[in-house]
């Protein structure tokens, strides 16, 4: 009898939903700080930044002489749309746009997927695993448009507008276009792609002044402390084996000392070095029916870890591809194994922000620089087996592997 109404319970019950539910009221409560969380601002210092520049935005321009503005003209719309909530201030606000969106990813990718939910509990537990911080950044928002490129429609026209919004927000979704399966299809995806942004960009440069700012500033970065090719120097830091130290500038914390601009040219040319790789196997790829979802997480998984960069929140990005690629029907993805090592990334980024971060970034002590390095590993690990498994999931061997188990079949 108790078995029996255990097992009715059981299956009436939407755990995923409860999950969520569960989840997203804890990181909500926490990012308000009702919850204490982290130490003090940690969640609140981009959002209390995002309403600065919204004030300039709604004032009829964008942000000038603002070396912290980094982000393309439809950048504007979820920095604005805080203001459009009633009753609550622009934090809160901020935050109920982002718990939206994030339900519209879980949504998206439970459509996708049909049938086991793998990839729709990836995201809904792997991105809580970050913490407060997958609803204080507006990558959040940009995630979903990339998501819904990836999951909507196969239709060309409707993936390559999608693609051309996620562009005009954050410039990385232009990284999906790798993962068409022929030239002729790129075009076609391509070409609405470019359109949408050119509109959103021409338009914002008729509007309103300033609208091309940010294209130069980031042009003297530097080294992000949390950044793969800032690692040895981190670690040697926390081992008293290098001088160096960090400095806050263009909204991070960066590396100052012997040897910094030598790795910062380092990572820029592994970004060249990854881009040339993705084009080399593009040319000589025998795609299948998901190698859009698998490229596209590839390449961002590869720019992401080359990056000057790789601030705590570009993980939201992987793991969101993470959860498409572990979505895809039948377990046919190359990128599964890849895809769980960017979920273990991703709860020693929760790990490292904000509870390690003062480790790092200021003292340089050894205990959250072990996670930092460790994370980055993992990242690294993920990367070479992406590319691998990319690789050999779409050569001529594999295709001829393919079609005579079909022959078979």
């Amino acid at each position: 009898m108790i078995k029996t109404m255990a097992a009715t319970v059981r299956r009436r019950l939407p755990w995923l939903g409860v999950v969520w539910v569960l989840t997203r009221a804890a990181l909500f409560l926490a990012a308000l700080q009702v919850i204490p969380v982290g130490h003090e601002g940690a969640f609140e210092n981009d959002v209390t930044l995002y309403q600065g520049w919204s004030q300039v935005l709604l004032g009829g321009e964008f942000p000038a002489g603002d070396e912290k503005w980094q982000y393309p003209p439809l950048a504007a719309l979820p920095l604005v749309a805080p203001h459009l909530v009633p009753f609550v201030d622009y934090r809160t606000g901020f935050y109920l746009i982002a718990v939206l969106c994030d339900l519209g990813i879980v949504l998206l990718i439970r459509r996708f997927e049909g049938g086991p939910r793998t990839g729709t509990w990836a995201w809904t537990i792997g991105a809580a695993l970050l913490g407060p911080l997958l609803i204080s950044r507006y990558d959040l928002m940009v995630t979903l448009v990339a998501v819904a490129a990836l999951t909507v429609s196969a239709r060309p026209a409707v993936r390559g507008a999608l693609i051309g919004v996620g562009l005009a927000i954050k410039v990385w979704p232009v990284a999906l276009l790798a993962g068409l399966r022929d030239r002729w299809e790129l075009l076609r995806t391509a070409g609405p792609a470019v359109a949408v942004t050119a509109a959103v960009c021409g338009a914002a440069a008729l509007l309103m002044p300033n609208a091309f700012d940010w294209l130069t500033a980031q042009q003297e970065r530097g080294l992000q402390v949390e950044s793969l090719a800032a690692t040895p120097f981190a670690l040697a830091r926390a081992l008293g084996w290098w001088p160096g130290y960090t400095t806050y500038q263009y909204g991070a914390m960066e590396l100052v000392g012997p040897g910094i601009e030598t790795a910062t040219t380092v990572s820029v040319a592994s970004t060249c070095l990854a881009l040339t790789f993705i084009a080399t196997w593009w040319v000589g790829a025998r795609p299948t029916a998901v190698t859009y979802y698998d490229a596209a997480f590839t390449v961002v998984l590869l720019l992401v870890l080359t990056s000057r960069v790789l601030s705590p929140q570009y993980l939201v990005w992987l793991l969101g591809l993470a959860a498409v690629v572990l979505a895809v029907p039948r377990g046919e993805s190359s990128q599964r194994p890849a895809a769980w090592l960017v979920l273990l990334a991703g709860l020693l980024t929760g790990i490292m922000y904000p509870w390690l971060e003062q480790d790092y970034s200021w003292t340089g002590a050894l205990p959250g620089t072990l996670v930092l390095t460790a994370r980055n590993l993992v990242l690294l690990a993920a990367a070479v087996v992406s590319c691998a498994r990319l690789w050999r999931s779409t050569s001529p061997s594999a295709a001829a592997e393919g079609e005579r188990v079909e022959i078979g079949t």
